[in-house]
């Protein structure tokens, strides 16, 4: 998922600009409206873009990106344990991720240049979620709408990608569906934690979508049409669920907000 990797083959095959587009339309969305709205709301939204926002001490922010890069791969680690007991997701499991001396530069590259926290999050977390967190809206509701938003922005592709045809449509709306969403709404409400102690910069989100994406193969790798099931997409978002209850423990419907941060949309 290395967006870097992405582009280049891209030039080889053209068609893969589609999926490239695909995964903007978030963020292009985001720009579309904040540019109908004036360069104020661009200049906002591209402030989102700095590693530190606004009342936030570097080194505050830097604490953040740490517990990021730790408490993420952890629930991977978490859920690989899960599926090796749980029945019917140790199925073709195998440990076979990145270890030894490449893993720290494949977390970072994770990190940082997953092309689906590169390209959405501008988005999701840069300008949604910045709209609906206001006095009046929590930031722990608006991250569960986001979330929701998020999980079933990926309907069509599991349509056109045959997610649908292969589990049945019963099975995929009553299974797989819930399990995915449990997903995304988890994540967001880890991401938003980690936006809002970092000032309202999206980098974190970025960090939190694409370690969460797995591609370091943490959680066990698997064939991607095993990986699109309910057994595995439940056995992910448990981990996350775990997570995002214990920040919500932590810092209730603020999610980390800081004073500087309330209300401020893009």
């Amino acid at each position: 998922s290395n967006l870097l990797v992405v582009l280049r083959l891209c030039w080889a095959e053209p068609s893969l600009w589609l999926l490239v587009l695909g995964s903007s339309v978030p963020s292009l969305a985001a720009l579309a409206v904040c540019a109908a709205t004036g360069p104020g709301a661009l200049r906002r939204l591209g402030a989102r873009l700095l590693p530190v926002g606004p009342g936030v001490r570097p080194g505050e922010a830097l604490r953040a990106y740490g517990l990021a890069f730790v408490l993420v791969p952890v629930c991977l680690l978490v859920t690989f344990a899960l599926r090796s007991v749980w029945p019917g997701a140790h199925e073709g499991l195998q440990p076979d991720g990145i270890w030894g001396p490449a893993l720290l530069g494949a977390l970072l590259t994770a990190s940082f240049l997953d092309q689906g926290g590169v390209l959405e999050e501008l988005g999701w977390r840069g300008y949604a979620q910045m709209e609906l967190q206001t006095d009046w809206r929590s930031p722990l509701a608006a991250a569960l709408i986001v979330g929701v938003a998020w999980g079933l922005w990926h309907v069509p592709r599991d349509v056109v990608g045959g997610v649908v045809e292969r589990l049945g449509l019963v099975s995929y709306l009553f299974l797989f569906l819930p399990a995915f969403v449990l997903g995304t709404v988890t994540t967001s409400v880890v991401a938003v934690w980690f936006v809002n102690r970092c000032g309202g910069s999206v980098i974190p989100a970025i960090v939190v979508h694409g370690l969460s994406n797995d591609a370091v193969g943490l959680a066990g790798m698997v064939d991607l049409e095993v990986a699109l099931t309910p057994t595995h997409q439940v056995t992910k978002a448990l981990p996350m669920l775990l997570l995002a209850g214990a920040l919500v423990a932590v810092s209730g419907r603020e999610l980390g907000r800081a004073r500087s941060t309330a209300g401020g949309g893009a």
